[in-house]
């Protein structure tokens, strides 16, 4: 018996993985404008940096390191980190013990995941080099 229990998985790329995220990333937008307007205000100049934190500091240090077009080996690792569910998670919790209290503009960062997964953006693939034995797989 080769194949497993039950049907297959849902691909990465489907309509219905797609969707569950635009959801997830409609549901967080509109929680920071509801915030905003009814529960205590939002500093919206922290929630877009939030937004954009995860491209500035994968693509920063991959720019500044790399040549035209040309991702360095550790390209990946560090664009996976900023882009992954669990690394958002542990920096919510980790802000949540230092300040007792939520820190709602870091939900921008988990938007951006979300939305990026809405689009069809998931995490990168780390690029073996020329030659290896990966290269040939």
């Amino acid at each position: 018996m080769s194949e497993g229990f039950g049907p297959g998985f849902q691909p990465a790329g489907s309509k219905l993985y797609r969707a569950e995220y635009a959801a997830i990333t409609i549901w967080i937008g509109a929680y920071l404008v509801w915030r905003t307007f009814y529960a205590g205000g939002l500093n919206w100049f922290e929630a877009v940096f939030w937004v954009a934190f995860p491209d500035l500091a994968a693509f920063i240090p991959i720019g500044a390191s790399s040549q035209w077009r040309t991702w360095p080996p550790w390209g990946a690792g560090v664009y996976n980190f900023f882009h992954t569910l669990l690394v958002w998670i542990a920096a919510f919790v980790l802000l949540l013990a230092a300040t007792k209290s939520p820190y709602w503009p870091i939900l921008g960062w988990l938007g951006h995941i979300t939305a990026d997964r809405a689009v069809g953006y998931g995490l990168r693939a780390r690029v073996a080099p020329k030659g290896s034995v990966a290269d040939k797989d």
